[in-house]
């Protein structure tokens, strides 16, 4: 009896620490050559805005939470310095029309770059992002640090956004 009794302990224990070491986050390596467009028609690379940390976020206009965390994060952008300290990044999903990403973006008032992903680049390169609201915390060598899916936890987020900043 206490064999058997020990044998499922430690089959338990085997399978909660592969659980845990499964949902560790594994982050994709990005290229500084990713080219973004801003919804303005300007280009730039995401190597150019190596040495500041970024926040990343995937939306769509169709998503209702990502349209709820508009204000919040404009409020995060504003209080911590955004486009100085650190940057904030707006990308829409391929299957959004432009002129719906502009159109809502500029109802929302996002006080941040919003980008179009024309060609699925940008989400194949975060890793095949399907599903949004969807963020991406990096550092100021480009590594992510932090990716949440789905709606955020803002104080989390500004908590580690600060500690990047210095």
């Amino acid at each position: 009896m206490p064999t058997k009794l020990i044998t499922i302990l430690l089959a338990f224990c085997a399978l909660s620490a592969s659980a845990f070491l499964l949902s560790q986050p594994s982050f994709p390596t990005l290229s500084e050559q990713l080219v973004l467009q801003r919804i303005d028609g300007q280009q730039q690379q995401l190597g150019d805005m190596k040495g500041m940390p970024l926040l990343i976020t995937f939306w769509s206009p169709s998503c209702v939470p990502c349209m709820q965390e508009v204000k919040q994060l404009n409020q995060l952008y504003t209080q911590l310095e955004g486009g100085r300290k650190f940057e904030l990044l707006a990308l829409s999903m391929v299957y959004d029309r432009p002129d719906q990403v502009i159109q809502s973006s500029a109802h929302a008032r996002m006080q941040y770059p919003v980008y179009l992903d024309l060609s699925n680049e940008l989400s194949r390169a975060f890793g095949n992002i399907v599903a949004t609201p969807a963020l991406f915390l990096l550092n100021s060598d480009g590594d992510i640090t932090y990716q949440h899916s789905g709606k955020s936890d803002f104080t989390l987020i500004s908590q580690k956004l600060k500690k990047l900043i210095g």
